[in-house]
């Protein structure tokens, strides 16, 4: 036996082992709902092939006398001590012969898997190069790897691991002749396939690194009726006010049709489309499971961070109600603040609690029966270069995507397509559920709903321009006396943090309000700090005014009499008139839209988004006349999204689908979900308001200053990302602009990555009601 090792406290030979182990699981039953032809371009026999080689090869390098060296300490050159290249150049050799020369871009690809399976990935036709750039280097580390490890490996393969470059070149540039020849007919099947292959190395190689060739895979099974046993606890099948009637009616035709790959369920915002998804994904699980023989997991997504808790809390309410311990590997949120803990069951009433390091592993790779995640999480695993744990997941699945229309409408066409491939060859279910939805997801797609559910618990009206001063002495003035006659609530949702903040304190110098019914709500406050306002709001009947940025905008249960929404993409206006009487809780409410300007500059404050979305806006917006109900508006909403798709909105997606084709992965890189504000840089800024976030921080510094040995860097890495994600609560993101008479904020140092405001400093930087100050607000002034 070879006594090489791969990490500090595991032989190379038992990590290859496990790695093949895990890998092999994972394809082993892939055939009961995976067409392999279709979605990857390869049979399944020679997908086999294709993990085998990667498994086996993919360290090889590490078994060089100077990796080893490396792994010990010492001092070795980059280099030299690399060792993805060498696993690189043989599995070449291993699949030669094994994979037809028709498949040779898989070849390609799995060299290309095992190339960059520690960076980002690249076209794998760039294999050539690297190996002529680093020649030298790769002939001195094959010279240096470990006989035994080597003899090891033959016998495992019952072949010679052939280790020579030069006779493996004219083999490399025939595979991408064909690569070359295919690509086009073969559409992003060798995207699919790079990414799956990717994924599934990089999930199986720090699965046993970390669990040490521990990890047992342990699916949990649950009622398909969790949700309908949940109902009739809460006595929702015995409605007592028409709009629970409507919700009732509306919850049995969502799960009255199971009999669909791709379904979108549109419903109005309150209608109830929360429960009914996860009940149709439930029973939907349930017949797969029946029919074919594998249990899929359920991967839930939201558009925004701010409903991800109250999704998770309501599906958790649902299990507990059907009395099933929710551990970790039942239901899991992932997202980038998730907290590093994972909880499994074990034998009677016992629980498993795994050490961070590890639970980072469990929740990045979705290893639960239901995911609560968001958007970004689920296309940033797509659409990337950048390794993930988690596309592998994604054939097999049931997908919900919640508040689909939140996609940008650049990428409809790109998303459309990636998720009609997986659903239509990968066995990937998908529901798309939202009160409107964009035609790409719609056309599609099976109706899973017909009936008219016509909600009409609101008018809305649109005013066109106006000016900040004269909004602020007339609309704004007359709308909150109104409120305060009548004792009840306004919202006012404006597009920028100044306009909001600017608002907030004329309003708050005029003295007609307390502390108790004047709210402001926007990204200047800490995400703790909006919580609790959130929380403060819910609770409080009558009279109240609460003035947000758009953050207020999707899923957050909550309900206003009245609201004024500052001009932004009618699907934006949407989601705000879903605050609005959302359960048809008093008399009918009312929503106002504004074309708010700047007085000095006659500049829009919808200026942030797109021209193209806002102009489409403005043209529908303005051809009302007087006042129309929310049936009418949802009809304007529909009448909005077949209007984008003419407005040439789809070019970044046709660009993002050639980029996926040729496996150009810098273009792929350059995908976002997040907008970035041209001219805008942004700083973290961490606000120590409390003394919970005092001891954060503290710990934050002292896992810092801590110097790990090397056999716990897993551990260590795992200790700081928890860390991090203990600050977040009292994190501001301040972006600020470069453009001339932008707001510009005094910020203190750096420290450790984040502007650090001790509570000693707090009043120089933070305002309790409105968050941090800009320059114009400073105490240093």
């Amino acid at each position: 036996m070879s006594h090489v090792r791969s990490h500090p406290d595991r032989l190379l030979e038992k990590h290859t082992v496990g790695v093949w182990s895990l890998m092999t699981e994972e394809i082993e039953n892939i055939g009961k709902f995976i067409d392999c032809e279709n979605l990857f371009g390869i049979s399944q026999s020679e997908l086999s092939v294709l993990v085998k080689g990667i498994a086996i090869f993919h360290d090889l390098g590490k078994a060089s006398e100077y990796f080893q060296s490396h792994l010990s300490g010492a001092r070795v050159d980059s280099e030299l001590s690399q060792h993805a290249a060498v696993g690189s150049l043989s599995v070449g050799h291993y699949l030669d012969g094994k994979i037809p020369d028709k498949s040779g871009a898989a070849i390609l690809i799995a060299m290309a898997v095992i190339k960059y399976h520690h960076g980002s990935a690249r076209d794998p036709k760039l294999i050539l190069d690297s190996f002529d750039e680093n020649q030298k280097f790769l002939e001195k580390i094959v010279r240096k790897l470990d006989e035994n490890y080597l003899s090891w490996m033959e016998d495992l393969l019952d072949e010679t691991v052939d280790l020579d470059l030069p006779s493996l070149i004219p083999r490399i540039l025939s595979w991408e002749r064909n690569y070359r020849k295919h690509r086009e007919e073969s559409g992003i099947k060798y995207y699919v396939l790079f990414q799956y292959l990717f994924s599934l190395l990089t999930w199986a190689d720090r699965v046993d690194a970390a669990f040490r060739g521990d990890y047992k895979s342990e699916r949990q099974t649950f009622s398909p009726d969790i949700v309908d046993i949940f109902r009739t606890t809460a006595g929702f099948d015995e409605p007592k006010t028409d709009m629970n009637l409507l919700r009732n009616n509306f919850y049995r035709e969502a799960i009255s049709n199971l009999d669909f790959t791709v379904g979108s369920m549109k419903g109005r915002t309150g209608i109830g489309k929360t429960l009914a998804t996860l009940s149709l994904a439930s029973k939907k699980r349930e017949i797969i499971a029946e029919e074919q023989n594998y249990l899929p997991r359920i991967v839930y997504c939201l558009p925004f961070l701010s409903i991800i808790d109250q999704t998770f809390a309501t599906i958790r309410d649902v299990l507990e109600t059907s009395k099933i311990k929710v551990t970790s590997d039942i239901l899991i949120q992932q997202h980038h603040l998730t907290e590093l803990s994972y909880i499994k069951r074990k034998d009677g009433d016992e629980n498993e609690n795994y050490d961070a390091y590890l639970a980072d592993i469990l929740l990045n790779s979705w290893d639960s029966e239901i995911v609560i995640t968001t958007f970004v999480s689920l296309f940033h695993s797509i659409l990337t270069d950048r390794r993930n744990t988690r596309f592998f997941r994604l054939p097999g699945s049931v997908i919900i995507l919640d508040e689909v229309q939140a996609i940008p409408p650049k990428y409809w066409k790109v998303i459309s397509e990636v998720l009609e491939h997986l659903s239509k060859w990968g066995g990937t279910k998908i529901i798309f559920s939202s009160a409107t939805i964009p035609q790409p997801f719609f056309v599609s797609s099976f109706p899973l709903i017909k009936g008219e559910y016509n909600l009409d618990r609101y008018d809305v009206r649109y005013l066109g321009k106006m000016g900040i001063e004269e909004f602020k002495y007339g609309l704004l003035e007359e709308s909150v006396n109104t409120a305060m006659e009548e004792d009840k609530s306004l919202m006012i949702v404006l597009n920028t943090i100044n306009c909001c903040k600017e608002l907030f304190e004329h309003l708050q110098d005029s003295g007609s309000f307390t502390d108790e019914n004047l709210h402001c709500l926007s990204s200047s406050l800490p995400p703790a700090v909006r919580r609790e306002i959130i929380k403060n709001i819910k609770k409080k009947k009558g009279f109240q005014v609460l003035l947000t940025t758009q953050l207020i905008e999707a899923g957050v249960d909550i309900s206003f009499d009245y609201c004024i929404r500052d001009l932004g993409p009618l699907d934006s206006v949407l989601q705000v008139a879903g605050r609005v009487n959302r359960s048809c809780e008093g008399n009918r409410g009312e929503m106002t839209v504004v074309d708010l300007l700047k007085e000095d500059s006659g500049r829009p404050f919808s200026w942030i988004y797109n021209d193209t979305i806002i102009w489409t806006t403005r043209e529908i917006l303005s051809s009302l006349k007087g006042s129309i109900s929310e049936p009418a508006l949802y009809e304007l909403g529909d009448q909005y999204f077949s209007r984008l798709m003419n407005k040439g909105l789809e070019n970044e997606s046709l660009e993002l689908l050639e980029a996926l084709v040729k496996l150009d992965f810098e273009r792929i890189a350059e995908f976002s979900l997040i907008e970035q504000l041209k001219g805008a840089v942004s700083f973290p800024v961490f606000l120590e308001i409390d003394d919970e976030a005092k001891r954060f921080w503290e710990n934050y510094c002292e896992v810092l200053s801590t110097k790990p040995p090397i056999e716990a860097k897993f551990e260590y890495i795992a200790k700081r990302k928890q860390a991090v994600r203990n600050l977040a609560p009292y994190v501001v993101n301040v972006r600020l602009f470069l453009y001339p008479g932008a707001k510009k904020y005094t910020l203190p140092d750096i420290q450790h990555g984040f502007c650090y405001v001790s509570s000693d400093e707090l009043e120089y930087y933070y305002d309790t009601k409105t968050g941090l100050k800009s320059d114009e607000e400073s105490l240093f002034l």
